[in-house]
C-alpha cells in the first residue's frame, strides 16, 4: 500500500496546531494541553516539515497562514470525531452506556428472562435490552446473522460449528394436563404411561425434542402422538384447557401455568431439559452482552425448586 504521507501526522500534532489557533498563543496553547512551550513549538514545527510549508505566522501577534487555517479546520473536525468515538468504547467498556440484543427461546423468554431482565437494570441501569422471542431456528438464525448478541434456549446439537454454547442448567421435566384429567391427581407418572396420549408440541423444530423422542422410545418404547403443532407456550396452555391435549414441558413455565392445570413429574426415565447460552464461536463480545452473559451465569435459574 503506497504512503500518503499522514502516516507522519500525529494526533498529537493536530492538537497542538487547534490549541494555538484558538489560544493565539504557544504558551497558553501549552497550558491547555499540559505540555511545555518548547514542546508545543516542536511538535508545531515538525508538522509544518512534514507539509512543506509554514502554518503559522509568528510574530506579536499570532496568525495562521491560509495552509494553517485550513489544517486547524481539518483538526477540529477530526479530533471531534476521534475524541467522541473514543469516549463512547470506553463508556461502553466501563459500562456506562450500551445495548444487549437477546434472542430467547419462547419458554425461557417468558419464565425465565422477566426476574433476569429486572435484575440486570438494576445492576446496570445505563444498559439498554432488547428481547426478541424466538423459536429455535430463530434464535440460531438471529446469532448467526448477528442481529442478536446472545441467544438464550434449549440445547441446540451440534450441527452448528460457528456457534458456541454454554449449559447454565438442566430443569426436569413434566407433563402438564387439565386439573380434570384422569391423570392430574397424581403428582408424578412414568415414561410408559405417555403412550397413546393427544401431545400438544410446543416448538418441534428444537433439537430437545429430538432427544427426548429416543429417550422415550429407547427406555419406554413410546413415541407421543401429537395432534398439535404449537410455537407459543401461550397455545399449548390455551388448547391444554380446551381439552385438547397434554404436554411435556420444563418444569419451570410452571410459573406461567393457568390455576386449572397441573403439572406431573416424568419418571423412568427422568426427561430433561437443558438451557443453553448461545454465542458466535470467533466473534468478540460486546461489553454490555459479555456483562449480561456473566449476570446470566450467575443468576439464571428455575424460578422454583424442582420437585421429586
Amino acid at each position: 500500500m503506497a504512503r500518503t504521507g499522514t502516516e507522519e501526522i500525529s494526533l498529537q500534532q493536530l492538537r497542538a496546531l487547534a490549541a494555538v489557533a484558538e489560544s493565539g498563543s504557544f504558551t497558553r496553547a501549552a497550558e491547555s494541553l499540559q505540555l511545555t512551550q518548547p514542546a508545543i513549538s516542536h511538535l508545531i514545527r515538525r508538522l509544518e516539515e512534514e507539509l512543506g510549508q509554514p502554518l503559522v505566522v509568528r510574530g506579536r501577534r499570532l496568525q495562521m497562514t491560509q495552509a494553517g487555517q485550513m489544517m486547524v479546520d481539518t483538526a477540529v473536525r477530526a479530533l471531534r470525531l476521534v475524541d467522541e468515538s473514543v469516549n463512547a468504547c470506553r463508556s461502553q467498556a466501563q459500562l456506562r452506556e450500551g445495548r444487549v440484543v437477546l434472542a430467547v427461546g419462547h419458554l425461557t423468554a417468558g419464565a425465565l428472562m422477566p426476574p433476569l431482565l429486572g435484575g440486570f437494570a438494576q445492576r446496570y441501569p445505563k444498559l439498554a435490552t432488547t428481547l426478541l422471542d424466538s423459536t429455535a431456528e430463530q434464535m440460531i438464525s438471529r446469532v448467526i446473522s448477528q442481529e442478536a448478541d446472545l441467544g438464550f434456549g434449549s440445547d441446540i446439537g451440534a450441527s452448528h460449528s460457528e456457534l458456541a454454547t454454554e449449559p447454565l442448567f438442566t430443569e426436569r421435566m413434566a407433563l402438564f394436563v387439565r386439573s380434570d384429567h384422569p391423570l392430574a391427581q397424581r403428582s408424578s407418572i412414568e415414561a410408559r404411561q405417555l403412550e397413546a396420549l393427544p401431545f400438544v408440541h410446543v416448538n418441534p423444530d428444537a433439537n430437545i425434542w429430538r432427544s427426548v423422542s429416543r429417550q422415550l422410545a429407547g427406555v419406554a418404547n413410546v413415541v407421543p402422538q401429537v395432534v398439535h403443532h404449537v410455537s407459543m407456550l401461550s397455545t399449548a396452555f390455551g388448547l391444554i384447557q380446551a381439552g385438547a391435549g397434554v404436554a411435556l414441558l420444563p418444569r419451570y413455565v410452571e410459573v406461567l401455568m393457568p390455576d386449572d392445570l397441573r403439572a406431573l413429574t416424568v419418571t423412568r426415565p427422568v426427561l430433561e431439559y437443558p438451557v443453553m447460552a448461545l454465542r458466535l464461536a470467533k466473534h468478540p463480545l460486546s461489553p454490555a452482552a459479555m456483562a449480561f452473559l456473566d449476570f446470566a451465569r450467575q443468576h439464571l435459574k428455575p424460578p422454583r425448586a424442582p420437585k421429586a
